[in-house]
């Protein structure tokens, strides 16, 4: 009988293995968020590795002080790489940004993994006694930051660009998994689940990670047409308006100029457009030269801004020395009106306002 073999640690070595090999083949993830997904499987493959083994010395090793010493060691490292796991994700999702609840974050982070060295010393979380693991009250607290720990890492996720009502329902399930799997290990001592959930929950935070960079525009950094379409086919009565934003002059510069002075017109032209509606609304990248605006403000107001822009005639010089240029027209929702009807009006406008450029 194998009974020291636990097919649950085989399980979620074999999810690792599965996200870590999708990670390396996503070529829309970048180098820092693919280095931080291998590193938290690695943590996690350590852990289910390291808690296979605590299996067996539990049926191999005979009773005693020193195999409860052994596997008070091996469980200590098990709960080790939990912290370790979770610091890479917050280095995805930190942006460069340091908010309080980062350093909160980061806090209870380095709490847990301090509290875990101790335990192998002194135990203050678990003991084992007869090859039997005990919790010691502190541990509760152990738990609860643990699960703090996600809940802010599900903050930033759920902050980040481009995250839509599809990527907070999957962020849910991140932290509906981690709950009960910490719930079961706090009140059955079902620590099988508990390493499942975080197994399950590694995958569902690299579909997270990876639905995040599949609805974002690489060039621009502003949420691309898949975004947009999802974004069009829920969108609700909580608009009035849509802008429908082409470019000018861009095939000159592709012409004359080369397209790596294209890309760096459209940047630019990207990144002051998105200054400037910074407050208005959402903007997305829908094409080569095409932007769409969904705003709750006025007619009047974006088109002051969208004036404004045109007759400054240049690109905020921070993103490079490039004129903006650019027709627009702007789609106001009437009661009844469907978003595509609504889009329709906008994208007739623009053209419209297109024409009278090209006739001046």
């Amino acid at each position: 009988m194998m009974e020291w073999l636990e097919f649950s640690d085989i399980v979620g070595i074999s999810i690792v293995i599965y996200v870590v090999v999708l990670a390396l083949n996503n070529i829309h993830l970048k180098h820092s968020a693919k280095k931080g997904i291998i590193v938290s499987g690695i943590a996690l493959a350590v852990l289910y590795t390291f808690d296979m083994l605590w299996y067996v010395i539990y049926y191999k090793c005979p009773q005693s002080e020193k195999t409860d010493y052994i596997l008070n060691l091996v469980t200590c490292i098990v709960y080790l790489m939990i912290p370790l796991a979770l610091s890479t994700f917050f280095a995805i999702y930190a942006h460069g940004i340091r908010k309080i609840r980062h350093y909160v974050g980061v806090t209870t982070i380095i709490l847990l993994a301090v509290m875990d060295i101790i335990n192998i010393f002194y135990p203050i979380l678990f003991y084992h006694e007869n090859s039997n693991m005990y919790f010691k009250p502190l541990s509760l607290i152990m738990h609860i930051l643990c699960f703090v720990a996600f809940l802010i890492l599900l903050a930033d996720m759920i902050l980040a660009k481009s995250f839509d009502y599809e990527d907070t329902f999957l962020a849910t399930f991140v932290g509906v998994t981690m709950f009960i799997g910490l719930l079961a290990s706090w009140i059955n001592y079902d620590l099988k689940t508990l390493w499942l959930g975080f197994g399950i929950s590694y995958l569902l935070m690299y579909l997270a990670v990876s639905e995040i960079y599949n609805k974002k525009d690489f060039l621009s950094g502003l949420p691309n047409r898949n975004a947009y379409e999802k974004t069009i086919a829920h969108m609700k009565n909580n608009y009035a308006t849509i802008v429908m934003i082409d470019m000018n002059d861009l095939k000159r510069y592709n012409d004359t100029m080369g397209h790596a002075a294209g890309d760096r017109y459209i940047f630019a032209t990207s990144k002051t457009l998105a200054d400037a509606y910074a407050a208005s609304g959402k903007l997305f990248r829908i094409g080569g030269d095409e932007f769409c605006l969904i705003s709750s403000n006025t007619k009047e107001e974006l088109s002051r801004i969208a004036e404004a822009l045109l007759k400054n005639g240049k690109c905020n010089p921070k993103y490079g020395d490039f004129p903006i240029n650019f027709a627009y027209g702007i789609g106001v929702r009437e009661e009844g009106d469907t978003a595509s009807y609504v889009l329709k009006k906008a994208d007739e406008a623009m053209y419209e306002n297109k024409r009278k450029k090209e006739r001046v």
